[in-house]
């Protein structure tokens, strides 16, 4: 659960602004929430907001096997793990499943070399869990609170997602403390580039953060070596 804190932080501030991003489009609450739910991937659901809210159920669905067919690799990654478990506990399990949770995961049980079945599938789930349940209430919060908020003001977390997502995920492999620090970089980098006119800083300066982060980790792990 602690190397979820990264993502959960992340989470919180991205569904949200999806939460109010659905509430300024009329889309009802309860297909917000089913969305968060049952789709769980930011990028689509953003994309998709648009589509929901005129009825183009066909665009949406096209949507979705391009957006997401990621995942489809991903389970073929994963799919060398939690080997002894239930096939059904595998299946419920994976309404937990996205991008950064399989990432944390499948980062972690390579680095640390974790082979046995029942332990992969705690962490994975020690990952997955809270982040699941982060996701539906800043959802609900985010479609709550639009009304009585300037949901411009909460679009920023929107701009948030990239370098966010990919400062922490970037310090996936250090210590726990490093991926925190790495994700309130990623935050407060966010308003600085949202200003700038340079989009390829978005990418740029959380890469530049993800290697110092490293080189710092690395130094400390050669010390402790010593």
């Amino acid at each position: 659960m602690v190397h979820s804190l990264p993502v959960c932080i992340s989470f919180f501030l991205i569904f949200t602004s999806i939460g109010a991003l659905y509430q300024s489009h009329g889309v009802p609450l309860m297909e917000t929430l089913i969305g968060s739910l049952l789709i769980y991937a930011a990028p689509l659901q953003v994309a998709a907001v648009g589509y929901l809210a005129d009825g183009a159920i066909l665009s949406v669905i096209i949507l979705a096997l391009l957006i997401n067919f990621r995942f489809f690799l991903m389970a073929m990654v994963m799919s060398q793990y939690f080997q002894g478990i239930p096939k059904r506990n595998i299946l419920l399990s994976m309404l937990g499943f996205s991008a950064s949770t399989y990432t944390v995961t499948h980062s972690h049980l390579s680095a640390e070399n974790i082979t046995e079945g029942k332990s992969q599938f705690h962490f994975y789930l020690g990952v997955a869990v809270p982040c699941f349940v982060i996701t539906f209430c800043a959802t609900l919060l985010g479609y709550v609170s639009a009304e009585y908020l300037n949901y411009e003001s909460l679009s920023l977390f929107l701009a948030m997602l990239v370098p966010i997502h990919f400062a922490s995920l970037t310090a996936k492999r250090s210590g726990k403390d490093m991926s925190v620090l790495a994700t309130v970089m990623g935050g407060l980098c966010a308003p600085l580039l949202n200003e700038m006119a340079m989009k390829l800083m978005d990418l740029a300066l959380p890469v530049l953060c993800g290697m110092v982060i490293a080189f710092i980790e690395q130094k400390i792990r050669k010390e402790r070596t010593l």
